[in-house]
């Protein structure tokens, strides 16, 4: 089901594959998603010449090759024994009354249960709501850091999902961006047509659908018999991978209530991986200057695609004045940061992390920090305690508080 977005984005995939992404959504074992709207097995009916009943808790939603989510459930049919019955290339039979199946709760063509043999019966799901959806879009987490914005005032018998892929192709005058959108769009009459503007949607299964913004085309007009929608996603001309913010904010620093300044900067290469620099220091007239330069890595996706665990690899110097002498110190404390993306709110991210250095020949490093928020505004606890060997024997810094993050400008 919104697992043939894929093939409804990527033209090179045929319609003969479609039916695999359904088979995956029947495979997955033991799912972790969270439910991502109001979305009951009450909306979902079965087309059937034979008694049939749904079983009950068994409505579940799955995510499939780490994207596309899927809902499924497990229906009961009263059948003769012996009867076969085949289902997205799985074959059973009936040894009494009643059997139970699972079935793929998506009206796209070809999801259908054959029950007999020479002329089988046909059972297929169907989308039939009992009331108007509270949330009949789906914004993925994927979306969460991207501008796109839905009105869908009059979608009262439907349902959809929507996946966003950011792009940023080269071009002559550096990197463009383009922002790719599958939309899946479930209605209670499957046989409309999409409309996107004046022209017919095309689309492999007849449920998804595919829309590419950039700057040129910010916003999209969809409609389906008497539903409608507006997708909008206004998208500068021109992405600039290299980012700087600012945080701002009092801290505790060597037990002194001064301000404190945070510089971050990165420069973006793809979704797993960027450099990254950072410096903090005290506001006031010889402070203690922690700079460091790091490659962040993606080691770890999962938890129904909200949380990454990233590997920071680099290193620092620390710069300090000790008894009237400026002093310079390099080392390698090495870094661990985990994400939890849309965590409470949506477009509101959550993050974890720090970087350690043990205490070996006099010398120490740690530097945690809480962050919440997202790339306009963000609020960050920071705790950071340092030792580094004097001629006098050691010079050590500790400084904890909270800062209010934003952005000051983006390059390259």
């Amino acid at each position: 089901m919104i697992a043939l977005l894929l093939i409804a984005s990527l033209g090179f995939l045929g319609t003969g594959s479609a039916h695999a992404w359904t088979e995956r959504a029947l495979e997955a074992a033991d799912p972790f998603v969270f439910t991502p709207n109001d979305l009951r097995l009450k909306d979902f009916t079965i087309e059937a010449l034979v008694p049939w009943r749904w079983v009950e808790g068994s409505f579940e939603w799955v995510r499939i090759e780490r994207r596309f989510l899927v809902p499924r459930a497990r229906i009961r049919v009263q059948l003769p024994p012996g009867t076969p019955v085949s289902y997205r290339g799985r074959h059973f039979e009936s040894r009494e009354s009643e059997l139970e199946l699972p079935v793929v709760l998506s009206q796209e063509s070809g999801n259908e249960l054959r029950i007999g043999g020479a002329s089988p019966s046909v059972i297929r799901p169907r989308f039939k709501p009992q009331a108007p959806l509270k949330q009949p879009i789906i914004l993925d987490a994927s979306c969460s850091s991207t501008p796109l914005r839905i009105q869908a005032p009059s979608l009262s018998r439907s349902w959809g999902h929507v996946i966003c892929r950011p792009t940023h192709p080269n071009q002559e005058t550096g990197y463009g961006l383009r922002m790719d959108v599958d939309l899946l769009w479930e209605s209670e009459n499957p046989s409309e047509p999409v409309r996107i503007g004046s022209s017919l949607s095309e689309s492999v299964d007849g449920i998804t659908h595919s829309l590419s913004f950039s700057g040129n085309t910010p916003v999209y007009d969809l409609a389906k018999g008497s539903e409608s929608m507006t997708l909008a996603a206004p998208l500068p001309d021109r992405f600039r991978p290299l980012s700087v913010s600012l945080g701002l904010g009092p801290y505790s620093h060597m037990e002194v209530l001064r301000p404190f300044a945070t510089v971050y900067a990165a420069y973006l290469f793809n979704d797993a991986l960027k450099m990254a620099l950072f410096s903090a220091f005290p506001v006031r007239k010889s402070p203690e200057v922690d700079t460091g330069v790091y490659v962040i890595v993606e080691q770890f996706r999962g938890i129904d695609e909200r949380v990454t665990l990233n590997l920071l690899l680099g290193a620092h110097a620390l710069s300090f004045r000790s008894n009237g002498e400026y002093l310079h110190r390099m080392s390698a404390p090495q870094g661990v940061e985990m994400s939890f993306r849309d965590c409470l709110l949506r477009t509101q991210n959550l993050t974890l992390g720090g970087f350690f250095y043990p205490k070996i020949e006099g010398r120490s490093y740690v530097n945690t920090w809480i962050r919440y928020g997202n790339a306009k505004f963000f609020t960050e606890f920071n705790f950071i305690n340092w030792q580094e060997p004097v001629s006098t024997g050691s010079f050590s810094v500790k400084s904890a508080g909270l800062s209010i993050g934003f952005p000051l400008f983006r390059a390259l």
